[in-house]
C-alpha cells in the first residue's frame, strides 16, 4: 500500500494473464503470488495488484478453506457473458 499504482489497462491485463495461465475461475494467493513474483513483481505490488483490482471490481476477494486454515483466493466476476441474448 503506498507502492506505486496502477493503470485499468495494466490492472486488467495483469489480471487476465493470470486466469488465462491458470485456467480456472479463482486462484489461491499461494498460486498467483509465486507467479507474479517471477514475473518480477514485489510483494508490495503483488498487494497493490489485488488491492486495486478488487476495489475497481476487476475481481472478488474471497476465503478458501485449505485444511485448517483459509486462504485469500481471487476470483473472477461473472461479468456481462451473454447478456445481450434478450433481443
Amino acid at each position: 500500500m503506498g507502492g506505486r499504482s496502477f493503470t485499468d489497462e495494466e490492472l486488467r491485463d495483469i489480471i487476465d494473464m493470470l486466469f488465462k495461465h491458470f485456467n480456472k475461475s479463482w486462484i489461491l494467493e499461494r498460486e498467483f503470488k509465486p507467479y507474479l513474483q517471477a514475473k518480477g513483481y514485489t510483494n508490495e505490488e503483488i498487494e497493490d495488484i489485488w488491492n486495486e483490482a478488487f476495489n475497481r471490481g476487476l475481481i472478488i476477494v474471497s476465503s478458501t478453506p485449505v485444511g485448517r486454515r483459509y486462504e485469500l483466493t481471487i476470483v473472477k466476476p461473472e461479468e456481462e457473458e451473454e447478456e445481450l441474448d434478450e433481443g
